[in-house]
C-alpha cells in the first residue's frame, strides 16, 4: 500500500483523533489497528468514528472516572450507533415527508437548547452570537436529514470559533493556559500538538458555556 492508500489515510486519521482527544501522544495497538481496519472495510464513515470516540472520551472525562479510555475497543458500540444513525440519515434523504417531520422536531429541540445556553451566558457579545446560531439552526427545518447533519457540523465549528473570538480576554487566557499545560509534556510533532490544543480549547469552551453538541441523535 502507498502512503496515499485510503485505508492508510483512514488509520492515520483515527490515530490522530484518538491522540488529540486523549491529550497525549498515542500509537494504535495491533488490536486497535485491527478494529480500525474493520471499520474501514465495513464502510464506517470517519464522521461516525469521530462522533463515537469523542462521545465516549468526553463522557468518561465528565464522569471523572478513574480509568482513562486507552483503547478504541471502549468506543466500538458508540461508533456502531453513530454509523447506524448516519446510514439512516442518508437513507432518509430520499424517503417520505415523515423523515423531515422527525428531523424538524430534532432541529427545534436543538435550537431551543442553544437558546437556553445563550440565556445563561454572562458575556453579552458571546450570548448574542449563540442566539444567532440558534436562529440559523431553525432555518434548517425542511431540509433532508443528511444535509442537516452536514450543516450542523459546519455550524458547530463556526460557533466554537466565534465563541473563542468573543470571550473576555482573561477567560480565554485561562482556557489557553490550561490547554497549553495539558499538551506541554507531549512529544508529538507541532501539527499534532496544535490539533490537540485546539480540541482541548473547544472542549473547555463547550463546558464553560454549556453548549449542546450540534448533531442529530
Amino acid at each position: 500500500m502507498t502512503d496515499t492508500d485510503p485505508e492508510i489515510e483512514f488509520l492515520r486519521a483515527v490515530e490522530d483523533l484518538f491522540a488529540t482527544l486523549r491529550g497525549v501522544p498515542h500509537l494504535l495497538s495491533p488490536k486497535d489497528v485491527h478494529l480500525a481496519r474493520t471499520w474501514f472495510s465495513d464502510g464506517v464513515p470517519l464522521s461516525a468514528v469521530t462522533a463515537g470516540v469523542t462521545e465516549v472520551i468526553e463522557r468518561r472525562r465528565a464522569a471523572e472516572e478513574g480509568d482513562p479510555v486507552v483503547s478504541l475497543s471502549y468506543c466500538r458500540h458508540a461508533v456502531k450507533r453513530h454509523a447506524k444513525r448516519i446510514s439512516e440519515l442518508q437513507a432518509g434523504a430520499h424517503t417520505s415527508t415523515q423523515a423531515h417531520i422527525d428531523t424538524d422536531r430534532l432541529i427545534r429541540d436543538l435550537a431551543a437548547d442553544l437558546k437556553t445556553a445563550a440565556g445563561q451566558i454572562s458575556f453579552p457579545e458571546t450570548a448574542e452570537h449563540v442566539m444567532r446560531f440558534a436562529a440559523r439552526i431553525e432555518e434548517l427545518q425542511g431540509s433532508a436529514p443528511i444535509v442537516v447533519d452536514e450543516q450542523l457540523f459546519t455550524l458547530e465549528t463556526a460557533l466554537l470559533e466565534v465563541c473563542t473570538q468573543t470571550l473576555p480576554p482573561e477567560i480565554l487566557k485561562e482556557i489557553e493556559q490550561s490547554a497549553a499545560a495539558k499538551t506541554s509534556a507531549s512529544k508529538a510533532d507541532a501539527s499534532t500538538i496544535k490539533r490537540m490544543h485546539r480540541a482541548i480549547v473547544d472542549q473547555e469552551i463547550r463546558r464553560l458555556l454549556d453548549l449542546p453538541r450540534l448533531e442529530l441523535v
